[in-house]
């Protein structure tokens, strides 16, 4: 068998020198190559493969199966409440866990707890359990993007518990930083990625926010006025040109719930001659990132963002449902399947504010789990406070 395939092949003969001379191809270097080739390939692969997984925090929870029958009922009650038109009051449905227990528990967020829940409705609408979860409903605003900064800020910027809004030689993760187009408006640069060039397959350094912080929503194209300066356009300090815009998802706005959003967030190549520094102040270098099925309800998380600075909080509800408002166009987003935030109570009394959007939010290990693109405003004493963050 293995004669037939080793042959080998002629492929040149004739006179040389008075004697004559045979020039053969040998089926042995071809599977040589072919051998040498595939083993490449499998310890590519498999390289690529176990860098990922080693980025990837494990899993702590134990019954995925339970969680997952949980969201299909999570997405029935969503289809209902937050359809358009249906409710004045319900602007957010998620999944957390029921007071005093460790079961889960589907969340009806409400805006004003003295409004009915939707025309008609009766004091008792809402059941206490639907298909044998608990539903809890929950009084808090609602919530918009927060990316808008109208009032100067003042005060020691060293301070950079507070926040870093100046221009900063070296870019960090959680400074000051937006599309240029934003007039009057700040967010905040998340984090830094590698992209390689098109052409020279280069690794190229990019800064990571949110689509409404890096690009303008009201165009649907980049073109070369999508500058990111640093810090944001609404600062009093000089801001400068540090990148160009190089993708964003864009937005679709007063759709139907059957069409979400489900992230926001854009990538600009960072320039050359910049100096950067892989770290977020306070928090440090990201080692790895956290998959939206393994976040886990209740778990301490932290971010560091342009106008709170440092703050800490834990996850309060996960797969949620809400729409959000963006002041810039007047219109409203909805977005499945979001993470929502409540802070560490007494020590913070916010997670964020107006120019957090853009943020990263980490685990205790420096896990990324998502991006901060929405809060509410102010809220009115005795309300729960909480905000989002995206996966």
């Amino acid at each position: 068998m293995a004669l037939l395939i080793l042959k080998r092949h002629l492929i040149w003969s004739g006179s040389e020198g008075g004697g004559w001379k045979e020039i053969y191809y040998y089926d042995a270097i071809t599977w040589s190559i072919a051998g040498l080739a595939v083993a490449w390939l499998i310890w590519f692969f498999v390289r690529r493969y176990r860098r990922s997984q080693a980025l990837k925090r494990r899993p702590l929870r134990a019954n995925y199966r339970l969680l997952k029958r949980v969201i299909k009922i999570k997405r029935e009650l969503s289809s209902r409440y937050l359809q358009p038109g249906f409710s004045n009051t319900i602007h957010a449905v998620g999944i957390g866990l029921a007071p005093g227990s460790n079961d889960y528990c589907i969340q009806v967020f409400i805006s004003d707890v003295n409004q009915e829940l939707w025309p008609g409705s009766t004091a008792g609408a809402l059941p206490n359990h639907y298909r044998g979860i608990r539903l809890v409903l929950i009084e808090m605003p609602i919530a918009s993007f927060t990316a808008e900064c109208t009032q100067e800020v003042t005060g020691d910027l060293v301070q950079v518990r507070n926040g870093i809004r100046e221009r900063q030689e070296v870019i960090l993760g959680g400074l000051s930083g937006a599309n240029i187009n934003l007039t009057g408006e700040s967010g905040t640069i998340g984090y830094f990625c590698y992209r390689k060039s098109r052409f020279s397959r280069r690794k190229e350094i990019h800064l990571l926010s949110n689509s409404h912080v890096f690009a303008d929503l009201r165009k649907t194209k980049i073109d070369e006025g999508d500058l990111i300066v640093q810090p944001s356009p609404g600062e009093s300090a000089n801001n400068r040109p540090i990148g160009s815009l190089v993708n964003f998802f864009p937005l679709k706005f007063e759709g139907e719930i059957k069409h979400p959003n489900h992230i926001d967030a854009a990538i600009a190549r960072l320039w050359g001659p910049q100096q950067h520094k892989p770290l977020v102040p306070l928090i440090g270098s990201i080692k790895g990132y956290v998959e939206k099925e393994h976040i886990e309800i209740g778990e301490a998380v932290r971010k560091f963002g342009r106008t709170t600075g440092y703050t800490e909080g834990q996850i309060l509800s996960i797969y949620l449902d809400i729409w959000i408002r963006y002041d810039r166009t007047g219109q409203s987003a909805f977005f499945q399947d979001q993470s929502l935030i409540e802070p560490a109570l007494p020590e913070f009394a916010k997670f964020v504010a107006s120019g957090d959007s853009g943020s990263v939010v980490v685990d205790a290990n420096q896990n990324a789990i998502g991006l901060i693109f929405a809060g509410m405003a102010e809220l009115p004493e005795g309300l729960r406070t909480a905000e989002w963050s995206q996966d």
